[in-house]
C-alpha cells in the first residue's frame, strides 16, 4: 500500500515539475527539460523495480531455506526413530529365550563342541546390541534423560546381566556333561588297564613282579572308585543346574516382558517427542 502511495506521490510530482521545469530561469528548454525529468524518472523506476525484485528474491529463497530445513529435520527426526526402532528390536531379538533354552534342551551329547561354541557366540553378541543401545539413546552423553528412558536402562542392564547369567549356567551345564563322558572313558581304560594286570599278574612267576602289578591294580582300584564317585554325583549335578538354568531363564523371561512393554512405551514418547520439533 505504501509502494502504491508513494509511487502516485512521484507521479505527480514528476508531472509538475514536467509541466513547469521552467520555474528557475535557465537557459534550458522546456524539451530539455521533458528529457532530463524522463531520464531521471526512468532511472528511479528502475531502481525501485530492482529493489522490490531483490526484495521478493529474497523473501522466496528464505522460504525455500526453511522448507528446506524443515524437510533435512524431518527426515533426520524418522532417521532417528528407525535408529531407536532398530536398536530396541535387536534388543529384543538377542533376548530370545526360545533361542537360548534350545542350546540345552536340544543339548547333542554327540557334537557337544557345538553347543559349546553356540554359547560361546551367543555371549560375544550381547556387545553389538549394547553399543549400538548406548550409541543411539546416548547413554553416556550428560543430559536430562526422561524417566522412561531411566527405566528402560536400568531393566536393559538387568536383563543383559541376566541372560550373560544364563549363559554361563548353560556353558557349566555343558562343561559338566563333557566331563563325565569323559570320565565315563576314563573309566572304561582303566577297567580294561585293571583286567591287563590282572592277567599279567596271573601269569608272573617272579614275585616281585607280582606285587608290582598288585600295587598297580590297587591304584586303578583308588583311581575307579574316585571316578565312580564323580560318575554318580553327575545326575544329582545336572538335576541342580537344570533347577538353576529353569530359575535364571524364569526370571529373564520375566525381565525380558517388562522390557518389552517399556520398549513399546519408549517408542511413543520418541514419536511425541519428533512431532513437536517438526
Amino acid at each position: 500500500m505504501g509502494i502504491i502511495i508513494s509511487g502516485i506521490a512521484i507521479a505527480f510530482i514528476i508531472n509538475t515539475l514536467l509541466a513547469y521545469g521552467n520555474v528557475i530561469k535557465t537557459n534550458l528548454s522546456n524539451d530539455s527539460w521533458l528529457n532530463f525529468w524522463g531520464s531521471y524518472s526512468s532511472g528511479i523506476f528502475a531502481v525501485v523495480v530492482g529493489y522490490l525484485a531483490i526484495i521478493y528474491s529474497n523473501r522466496n529463497s528464505e522460504k525455500a531455506i526453511l522448507q528446506q530445513e524443515k524437510l533435512l529435520i524431518r527426515q533426520q527426526n524418522i532417521k532417528k526413530l528407525d535408529d531407536y526402532n532398530n536398536c530396541l528390536k535387536n534388543n529384543l531379538a538377542l533376548l530370545n529365550i526360545v533361542d537360548v533354552m534350545g542350546i540345552t534342551v536340544g543339548l547333542d551329547h554327540q557334537n557337544i563342541s557345538l553347543s559349546k561354541s553356540e554359547i560361546c557366540q551367543m555371549k560375544g553378541r550381547i556387545y553389538a546390541p549394547d553399543l549400538q543401545y548406548r550409541y543411539v539413546f546416548e547413554v553416556d552423553v550428560q543430559r536430562q534423560k526422561t524417566n522412561l528412558e531411566k527405566t528402560y536402562e536400568e531393566c536393559w542392564i538387568k536383563a543383559r546381566i541376566g541372560l550373560s547369567d544364563l549363559l554361563d549356567q548353560e556353558l557349566s551345564f555343558i562343561e559338566r556333561v563333557n566331563q563325565n563322558r569323559y570320565d565315563i572313558q576314563i573309566k572304561e581304560n582303566n577297567m580294561h588297564r585293571k583286567n591287563i594286570l590282572l592277567e599279567l599278574s596271573k601269569q608272573a612267576v617272579d614275585i616281585e613282579k607280582r606285587k608290582l602289578f598288585l600295587q598297580e591294580i590297587k591304584d586303578v582300584n583308588m583311581e575307579l572308585e574316585r571316578l565312580d564317585k564323580k560318575i554318580i554325583s553327575y545326575y544329582d549335578d545336572v538335576d541342580k543346574m537344570t533347577t538353576s538354568i529353569k530359575d535364571f531363564s524364569l526370571e529373564l523371561n520375566s525381565t525380558i516382558k517388562v522390557l518389552f512393554d517399556i520398549s513399546l512405551l519408549l517408542i511413543k514418547e520418541k514419536e511425541a517427542q519428533f512431532k513437536l520439533e517438526k
